[in-house]
């Protein structure tokens, strides 16, 4: 097992992910990653489209009672509403496909690990958990991680763009509250990550305790050995919960907060435009969103360390009484 750090006594905190190795996972599926990451940033793009013409056609029903302009807006609008779900469907076809191949390409790799553990006269009970669970937590570093991070970092920055463009002073506003939300959360992740570990030690806990007490079925006291480990899942499972609720929750209130802002000191700064306010509110959430995304992304990857960890021991198992390098991913 990778070498680990105690962290408030039985609570482990597990090895920062191996990030060359995981490039080396997706490498071979470069081409379907990049088709699938233009398609996302596609989607993005045309999304910007609706927000910023609703403003415009606001301002040319009330202000100018232009119906033949909000006709032809509210077409604009739908065609890119229709658009951008298609860039989205087309994306995720794309990230289905690639996370499968990934997922064939990892438990083959793990198999073949859990093989020569096997022959080496190693424990092998509880691995079963490790090619369902374990093997998730590296589509989530991989093909979860391009495919939102991309979607969110281009969703920020573009609605950053446009609201700079319309009123300058907006982004200050922007940048500031953000700001305040990412101290916040900050502080609330790493006791969450620690707990997502501590969930799949007691799960993989649980998997081992059901190989021996079913092997052990005759042995009366068997179902309370198993209903103790079924209850530490619980407990862990119940502290994770709370701890994710409150990181995801929170930072999701606290994003909500940035757009009202804009449009208030938009509001006492004299934009008087109705369309323009309505523009300004759409767009800011766009940029509220896409960074509450991305904290909740950075929550992600340390919640799922414990299990690429888990998952690169598998594989590095070494032959019986022979060492050998790597299978996968060596870069």
């Amino acid at each position: 097992m990778s070498d680990r750090t105690e962290v408030e006594g039985p609570q482990t905190t597990p090895a920062p992910i191996p990030w060359r190795r995981v490039v080396g996972l997706v490498r071979p599926l470069w081409r379907g990653i990049a088709g699938m990451v233009a398609l996302t940033v596609s989607g993005v793009l045309i999304g910007l489209v609706p927000p910023v013409a609703l403003g415009i056609l606001v301002d040319a029903l009330v202000e100018n009672n232009d119906r033949p302009e909000a006709i032809v807006l509210t077409g604009v609008i739908m065609i890119a509403i229709v658009a951008e779900a298609g860039a989205y469907i087309a994306s995720d076809g794309m990230y289905a496909r690639n996370a499968s191949r990934l997922y064939m390409d990892v438990r083959l790799a793990m198999f073949d690990g859990a093989i020569r553990r096997a022959d080496a006269g190693e424990d092998t009970e509880g691995l079963a958990s490790r090619f369902i669970s374990d093997a998730e937590t590296l589509e989530q570093v991989t093909m979860s991680l391009i495919d939102s991070g991309s979607m969110l970092v281009v969703e920020f920055a573009s609605a950053l763009v446009l609201l700079a463009l319309m009123e300058p002073w907006a982004v200050v506003v922007v940048v500031v509250t953000l700001a305040g939300i990412a101290l916040v959360m900050r502080r609330t992740q790493e006791p969450a990550a620690i707990a997502g570990t501590r969930r799949q030690e007691e799960l993989e806990a649980m998997t081992s305790s059901i190989s021996r007490e079913l092997q052990g079925r005759d042995d009366p006291d068997a179902p309370s050995r198993f209903r103790a480990a079924a209850e530490k899942v619980m407990s862990a499972e119940v502290r994770l919960g709370w701890l994710r609720a409150l990181n995801f929750q929170g930072s999701g209130g606290l994003a909500k907060l940035g757009p009202i802002a804009v449009v208030v000191v938009a509001a006492f700064v004299g934009t008087q435009h109705i369309g323009t306010l309505i523009s300004l509110y759409l767009l800011s959430q766009r940029a509220f969103w896409g960074f509450d995304g991305l904290v909740d992304l950075r929550l992600n990857m340390q919640s799922v360390r414990g299990g690429v960890d888990r998952c690169f021991e598998l594989i590095d198992t070494p032959e019986a009484d022979v060492e050998t390098p790597s299978l996968v991913g060596s870069v």
